[in-house]
């Protein structure tokens, strides 16, 4: 199981896509797109959450338990989520990689600003920011997270870094 972790518009999905695509017969979990079909879910923040994570865990679980690889992409910065995707990896004695692709926040922002934001979003520069911040805190309580500075790397870079660390 490989946990792609870090803030907005760092990179993560990309990766995640691109390393899925190298790894025959893994599932990638896109937690964001779990959360998109869960009907009215802007009306249900509580409960999308909750339905959009047991769904998530459900998905790792039953990968892991066909004995395939799977590749979590989500900005998580919560340390009980993070354990309970760890739980589940030990269920099934899985080899569990957690990395966070990391930059500076204004190299966050720029990339965020770059990509847009949609008026009336949910997603703003406030909470972008905000975001950085919850993945900076994370990232110093993850002593076995690997930390990937994405700053002065190109995708093909990153993929590769990920790539040597989970070899």
């Amino acid at each position: 199981m490989i946990i792609i972790n870090g803030p907005c518009g760092i990179g993560k999905s990309t990766v995640a896509i691109r390393l899925h695509a190298t790894l025959p017969l893994s599932y990638i979990v896109d937690v964001d797109e779990i959360g998109g079909k869960i009907s009215h879910y802007q009306d249900y923040e509580e409960e999308r959450y909750e339905l959009r994570e047991a769904v998530a865990f459900a998905t790792v679980d039953a990968v892991l338990s066909k004995n395939r690889d799977v590749v979590v992409e989500k900005m998580i910065f919560r340390d009980e989520v993070l354990d309970s995707y760890c739980d589940i990896g030990k269920k099934y004695n899985a080899d569990i990689t957690e990395i966070i692709l990391w930059a500076s926040k204004e190299f966050v922002m720029k990339r965020a600003n770059k990509r847009g934001y949609r008026e009336g979003g949910t997603f703003t520069p406030e909470k972008c920011e905000s975001f950085w911040e919850a993945i900076k805190d994370i990232k110093k309580r993850r002593a076995n997270a690997h930390v990937i500075d994405v700053t002065k790397l190109d995708e093909d870079a990153v993929l590769k870094a990920v790539q040597m660390i989970i070899i």
